[in-house]
């Protein structure tokens, strides 16, 4: 997994060639497709992402238009779309903060009121989505882009145990800190959606698939999206 200042740096090259391109044309861009990943905590979201990133740019990108996985360092692009400060990151995590942390942090002015820092988030998934050839993992990226033709949302999940085995792997953590992690994380991503767009992120009617990535080894799951992408945009 690339350094969290190397993939910023990808996605500003990202950016870069998608101006380069709708410049050339002279006419806005006709959108690439795009992928939206919403996951359960270890299901493997990340690598995967880099991964199909890396196929779909074997099989279908070009020098002038990568594909770009936009994961947790999605938020340095909307502090950078919006001007905002860098220290508002800490405050920018998928969840939703108490109604104590949220009235004290407005009351003294540490941020921005929250709905605005989501509207950011929003604003910048919605244009990423609309540039194409980008993989944007996780803060209601399906819910946001879901007008948008161009756009193959998908859900991750998998088992108790092998997501467990997962953090483990990925973190170095035990097993009792992995559990506690999950259930964390997942409660977290659920009171997002609720709190923000008024959705179950369980609900199937919100993807287009629903993958158990117990039954796929990453390679055959590169693939079958792969392969859905390659139909999608003809």
């Amino acid at each position: 997994m690339a350094e969290p200042g190397k993939r910023f740096e990808k996605y500003q090259d990202y950016i870069s060639s998608q101006i380069k391109r709708a410049e050339k044309e002279g006419r806005p861009a006709k959108p690439n497709p795009a992928i939206t990943i919403s996951r359960e905590t270890g299901a493997g979201a990340i690598p995967l992402g880099d991964r199909l990133a890396e196929y779909l740019n074997e099989r279908f990108g070009s020098a002038e238009c990568q594909w770009t996985v936009f994961d947790k360092n999605l938020v340095k692009q909307v502090l950078e779309d919006h001007g905002l400060p860098e220290r508002l990151e800490q405050f920018m995590q998928e969840d939703k903060p108490s109604l104590l942390d949220e009235t004290v942090s407005d009351m003294l002015g540490i941020r921005p009121p929250d709905w605005e820092l989501v509207k950011h988030t929003h604003e910048t998934i919605y244009r990423l989505a609309k540039l194409g050839n980008c993989i944007l993992v996780g803060r209601g990226a399906n819910i946001i882009t879901q007008e948008l033709p161009n756009v193959l949302h998908l859900r991750l999940v998998g088992s108790w145990e092998k997501r467990v085995n997962r953090c483990m792997e990925l973190y170095g953590i035990t097993k009792a800190e992995a559990r506690e992690l999950i259930k964390k994380q997942d409660r977290a991503r659920r009171r997002y959606m609720l709190a923000y767009y008024d959705t179950d992120i369980d609900d199937p009617a919100n993807y287009h698939l629903i993958i158990n990535v117990d039954r796929f080894t990453t390679e055959a799951l590169v693939q079958l999206i792969g392969d859905m992408i390659s139909n999608w945009s003809k």
